[in-house]
């Protein structure tokens, strides 16, 4: 009888720590950081907008992510293979820069990312639509 409350308690503490487990949410100081983490990577302050925003509104993208040797992506939502490219006038604004930008573009889209781009002056003026944008594309790719 003794070893059946032992066996009983043993495969309960069990079942009890496997729920405990499955049923784990990061304490608000990890998901914090992990956000502080990914912020302190942005580049530039359209960069930090947009995360800002993209987070405020419950999405999590990760930044500058790696895109093979060459590249990487302003804001991504790899999982869902969507990029996000914030454009400063300082750096997408010559012939060459914007050359370099479609290249970028061809080759995620060669490997099966879908890419948005972003101006940062529309980003600064029409944040939630820019928001909203990316919200739809990802709600679009989860169908």
């Amino acid at each position: 009888m003794k070893e059946y409350i032992e066996y009983g308690v043993f495969f309960g503490l069990l079942a009890f720590t496997g729920v405990c487990v499955l049923r784990y949410k990061p304490a608000e100081e990890e998901v914090q950081s992990v956000e502080l983490i990914e912020y302190n990577k942005c580049e530039s302050p359209i960069e930090r907008r947009l995360y800002n925003g993209l987070v405020s509104y419950g999405l999590q993208p990760r930044t500058q992510w790696p895109a093979g040797r060459r590249y990487r992506i302003d804001l991504a939502f790899p999982g869902r293979m969507i990029a996000i490219e914030a454009d400063g006038k300082a750096y997408h604004s010559t012939p060459a820069q914007k050359a370099h930008d479609r290249k970028k573009d061809r080759y995620l889209r060669s490997k099966g990312w879908t890419v948005l781009r972003f101006s940062g002056s529309r980003i600064h003026r029409n944040l939630p639509s820019v928001v909203r944008r990316i919200s739809d594309e990802l709600s679009d790719e989860g169908t």
